[in-house]
């Protein structure tokens, strides 16, 4: 029997900074975020499901718990992003030390498949789905390749469905339990390299196949609160609908990630309602209209920029809450920008919100611009948080942008702020139960 180890490498949650990092960690306004970002790795558990049935498998999430590098293990398979890469390259050299076979995969890895072929013995470079398979055949064959990758022109197309090994899981206490549907965006945005290890085109899974999931982790997780990790889980409205008139009868709580435009369907809140929709994640980005030009390549998020408001009032009327992210320090931001953002937080009565920096990660066209002229400041990648300070702002000081972010969040999480908050989501609790009789 193999003995495989799946391990999620602890990153830096809130950054580096340690006056930002100190109040986000003490601020119960975060709990919503922390919990997302401590959510289970979903590709791991997806490749598990690849495994031979007879392969023993171990899934370490080190947000949790501490690896024995003790334990005898025939594979170590890390999944990474930047911000944890560091970390994941350290675990590396510890295993390969033991003479442990060592395969690292994720987004920064298919990325950089060059820097992570200097620690690990295989890199995967790709989607899982695709690639892992062959690996598998050439382990048990004794012909391990340095580096596998998937066909760019041949995207997976989730004909082949495969549930991820939901039940890994069961040692950890998870708020939040992830599943995803779609792959794949058209906008390509300068912070976000999705588009390019993704592609442009939009893939789905059939709702059949998204319901069997669905009921595997309701009847090992009865109480989970169900993520859909997409970038936008709405893109195809028909069926989306389909598979919430589905849901309605599975007494599932979920949320997911979208875009303002949802505000424009009522037939597609109602089923959000009834279908147990909690709250959606919007990527507003900015409130400048100088800041959102050419930030994705059809200027969407600047067309959309004037029904703003409108569009969190109307999602909100049906008892769903709005978790909106922003990025300060854009190019056309100066230090206006913490005042305009602040301003809109507090008067869209946002449900929750997460406030970022620009950060050049590898694959985007923000870094490729960055280092064009050479303001790009730290390329240690444990500093690519999103919190940390990385590049050179245009019209502000460092010290101004570090300050200022601080500052925005300690006034968006006062105590006369959260008050307002939770007055405000008492109300959306009341409204959703009018909605929910209303349309039942």
């Amino acid at each position: 029997m193999k003995k495989i180890a799946l391990i999620s490498p602890k990153g830096n949650a809130f950054g580096k900074n340690n006056k930002l990092n100190e109040f986000l960690n003490e601020t119960s306004g975060m709990q919503s975020f922390r919990a997302l970002w401590t959510g289970p790795n979903l590709g791991l558990i997806t490749i598990a499901g690849l495994f031979p049935k007879d392969w023993e498998v171990d899934y370490i999430d080190e947000n949790y718990k501490e690896i024995d590098y003790e334990k005898k293990y025939d594979i170590v398979c890390i999944s990474s992003m930047t911000q944890q890469i560091v970390n994941a390259y350290q675990i590396i050299d510890k295993f390969k030390k033991l003479n442990i076979l060592t395969v690292i995969g994720g987004i920064h890895s298919t990325i950089l498949p060059d820097e992570a072929m200097q620690h690990a013995d295989v890199v995967m470079v790709g989607e899982g789905e695709v690639i892992w398979p062959q690996f598998i055949l050439d382990y048990e064959n004794g012909s391990v390749k340095k580096i596998y990758r998937d066909d760019s022109e041949k995207r997976f197309q989730f004909e082949n469905h495969i549930i991820p090994r939901y039940d890994l899981l069961k040692d950890y206490n998870y708020q939040i339990i992830t599943i995803q549907t779609t792959r794949g965006c058209p906008h390509n945005c300068s912070f976000c390299c999705a588009s390019k290890v993704f592609g442009s085109g939009y893939r789905r899974k059939n709702n059949s196949n998204i319901l069997e999931e669905l009921k595997t982790i309701k009847k090992m997780y009865p109480d989970a609160l169900v993520l859909f990790a997409d970038d936008n889980f709405f893109v195809n409205r028909k069926n989306s609908k389909k598979l919430m008139q589905e849901m309605i009868r599975m007494n599932i709580r979920w949320l997911a990630q979208t875009d303002v435009s949802i505000s424009q369907d009522e037939e597609l809140l109602e089923l959000m309602v009834l279908s147990g929709c909690q709250w959606v994640v919007i990527g507003f980005e900015s409130v400048h209209h100088d800041s959102l030009y050419q930030l994705d390549d059809r200027n969407w998020k600047l067309k959309h920029l004037p029904g703003y408001t409108q569009a969190i009032e109307k999602i909100q009327s049906f008892g769903i809450g709005v978790y909106g992210t922003f990025i300060i320090g854009l190019d056309e931001d100066n230090i206006g920008v913490f005042d305009e953002t602040e301003n809109f937080i507090k008067q869209s009565k946002l449900y929750g919100v997460n406030i970022t920096v620009p950060t050049p990660l590898p694959g985007t066209r923000l870094r490729d611009k960055m280092y064009e002229e050479n303001r790009i400041l730290v390329n240690d990648w444990s500093y690519y948080t999103f919190w940390d300070v990385n590049i050179k702002p245009s019209k502000m000081k460092i010290s101004e942008l570090e300050d200022g972010l601080l500052r925005l969040y300690k006034n968006i999480f006062d105590e006369a702020q959260v008050r307002q908050r939770l007055l405000h989501m008492k109300y959306l609790a009341k409204r959703r139960k009018l909605i929910l009789n209303k349309i039942k």
